[in-house]
């Protein structure tokens, strides 16, 4: 990996190195390496964790139109993608008892993980009758926007792409399903400040101090703008303290549950739900 820092006392302190297949930075310090179980326990007395059985690995979408180009520009998917696209999958039947009628992702990158959520929703009609739902994908970098077009074209089916800053051009109280991969690994916010004005790819990925700069700024969004019977899934790591998260968004009203975790290459990944009601 590309080690950065500044002697051995650095690189040990910060740890990051380049994956070659993902374009994308995995940071983390020599703290996180050296977290005693007993974070982990008061970690887990935060949080209402369900029983994590094995899930499996759900179909991806046909991605086979964007190339090394593209994803120079855009967050090419990793496993932290396949994760919530798993995740989805296995609560396809929960989500479309829910008969949505709009399903959102901010930051929708590549257009992978909508793309694969508007295909679970055509697959099987609810009571055997069909429904429709509209699917939005917003992110504020415009190649990101053109690439879930495309990917969304590629697959035969229909979702509306829209530039914009998270969730800024939603009316309150109008989604049903709202799903977000935010920038999680921890930086400098100096770092983040510069990708952002470079226009970097590194944007994609760099959360600021604990990875939770973005998130920071759309959960106290989120009870406003889900539906009565609304429901946010969004992913991170361990090292953006899901124990807070949670107990924000339960103060907010919300049903919070950690639904499932896993460990790819140096980080612990998590998808939480939030909902407004328990079912």
């Amino acid at each position: 990996g590309l080690l950065h820092g500044c002697g051995l006392l650095s690189c040990w302190l910060a740890l990051r190195c380049y994956c070659a297949r993902c374009r994308r930075r995995v940071a983390f310090s020599a703290i996180c390496l050296a977290a005693s179980s007993a974070t982990d326990s008061k970690q887990e007395q935060l949080i209402i964790y369900m029983a994590h059985s094995k899930l499996e690995q759900a179909a991806l979408p046909d991605l086979s139109h964007l190339g090394k180009g593209d994803f120079d520009h855009i967050y090419e998917p990793s496993d932290d993608t396949y994760l919530l696209i798993d995740v989805l999958a296995a609560h396809a039947a929960a989500i479309r008892a829910l008969r949505p009628a709009l399903c959102v992702e901010v930051g929708c990158g590549s257009g992978c993980v909508i793309t694969s959520l508007a295909k679970l929703l055509a697959s099987t009609p609810v009571g055997g009758t069909s429904f429709s739902a509209a699917m939005l994908a917003s992110d504020i970098n415009p190649a990101a926007t053109a690439a879930t077009v495309r990917t969304a074209a590629v697959n035969s089916v229909a979702i509306q792409a829209l530039q914009m800053d998270l969730l800024s051009a939603l009316r309150p109280g109008c989604v049903d399903v709202l799903v977000f991969n935010p920038p999680y690994v921890p930086t400098s916010e100096a770092e983040l400040d510069e990708a952002v004005a470079r226009g970097d790819i590194e944007a994609a990925w760099a959360g600021g101090p604990r990875g939770r700069m973005v998130l920071d700024r759309l959960l106290p969004k989120i009870s406003a703008t889900l539906s009565p019977h609304g429901i946010f899934y969004f992913l991170g790591v361990r090292e953006n303290d899901p124990g807070e998260l949670a107990a924000f968004l339960s103060g907010h009203g919300l049903h919070v549950k950690v639904v499932a975790e896993r460990r790819a290459q140096n980080e612990r990944l998590f998808v939480m739900q939030a909902a407004r009601s328990t079912g």
